[in-house]
């Protein structure tokens, strides 16, 4: 049916689509990049963030160790706290960064760099409560949600092993000085890391294709919206028509006024002229000045006898210059022979008369 969205966006959709905001994109795939690059910088930096978390615990326990009631007062305790908030925030603050930069990295790649305030415009539909139940309780928000259990599940699985091997080892964190207490810590998180990594990489992959169907899909075009687009891009049908027949007219009216400049006119006799400039010395070839058919032509032959240009009839080089020729162009190199005969015999006219 002629309602259906059976047709490919075209250019100009998937255009205008963009400067509105939509466009391919993937919150996977972000996450897995933020992932991707954490893991690596956990790799460089995880000897630093272990010495700063020993360095802030060991801190807290000897440098404010409480004495007796009198010492907890809300100054002390207000002290302790943005102590340990700043040696936290010391440790954690390059991963921040970094993840940022991942986020904001991914979304300009995804995105190409398109910066658009068309997604914060107010829509009226999005405050209707009843559009708004019909999008929560939608085919696609149940797909989002079956494939967001998915991927929890799958993550689940995923680190489940990790955790398992693991869990003796965070029993026995407790009895273990703090230096080896804390590289086992950041162990047990490089390892699970590096396993999300893995894991929402696939993940990132599958989403990837599935949100580009999904846009394909989504951009899809009825036959007659391409229709509409054409005609948008073009013009109305009678409008462009118009447009070339106007062009044409002023192509002719440049073309009579070449005329006057003709060395000769080949007829056929009644349907077709040519106008031809040859000029020695000048010219290195005869130029085609103007030519047409049926009332062109009668004008063309009209404006060379007011100007008393030569009029030479010769059906075949006629018609052979209409078809070859081109208007301001000179004239096609295995039609010399016949044309530089016309010229020769006008030439001797000429002579002739002077003599």
């Amino acid at each position: 049916m002629s309602g259906e969205r059976t047709e490919k966006a075209t250019p100009k959709k998937k255009q205008d689509e963009r400067k509105k905001g939509n466009v391919l994109k993937s919150a996977d795939l972000s996450v897995a990049i933020q992932v991707v690059g954490m893991v690596l910088l956990f790799g460089t930096a995880a000897e630093r963030a272990g010495e700063l978390m020993q360095r802030m615990i060991s801190r807290q326990l000897n440098g404010w160790h409480v004495r007796s009631v009198e010492y907890l007062s809300l100054d002390r305790t207000m002290l302790v706290f943005r102590e340990t908030l700043a040696g936290f925030l010391e440790i954690i603050a390059p991963f921040f960064a970094f993840s940022c930069l991942a986020a904001l990295t991914a979304h300009a790649v995804q995105t190409r760099f398109l910066v658009t305030t068309a997604a914060l415009a107010v829509k009226p539909d999005r405050l209707n409560p009843i559009s708004g139940f019909k999008r929560i309780f939608s085919s696609r928000s149940v797909a989002d949600l079956v494939r967001a259990c998915a991927k929890i599940i799958v993550l689940v699985a995923a680190v489940q092993p990790v955790i398992r091997d693991y869990a003796p080892a965070l029993v026995q964190l407790m009895r273990q000085d703090l230096a080896s207490a804390c590289r086992n810590l950041f162990s047990l998180i490089h390892g699970l890391a590096v396993r999300c990594a893995f894991v929402l990489t696939g993940l990132a992959v599958f989403d990837l294709l599935y949100q580009w169907w999904r846009f394909e899909k989504d951009l899809r075009m009825t036959k007659q919206e391409v229709k509409d687009e054409m005609k948008q891009i073009e013009g109305n049908p009678q409008t462009r028509g118009r447009i070339r027949q106007i062009q044409r007219a002023m192509a002719a009216r440049r073309m009579m006024q070449d005329v006057p400049q003709a060395s000769v006119v080949i007829t056929n006799p009644t349907h077709i002229a040519v106008a031809l400039r040859y000029r020695p010395g000048i010219d290195t070839a005869p130029i085609v000045l103007a030519k047409g058919q049926d009332l062109i032509a009668q004008r063309i032959k009209e404006i060379a006898r007011e100007n008393r240009i030569a009029l030479i009839e010769n059906r075949p080089l006629a018609r052979s210059l209409h078809a070859a020729a081109e208007i301001g162009r000179p004239i096609p190199a295995d039609l010399y022979g016949a044309v530089a005969e016309v010229l020769a015999a006008i030439a001797r006219i000429k002579e002739g008369k002077r003599s």
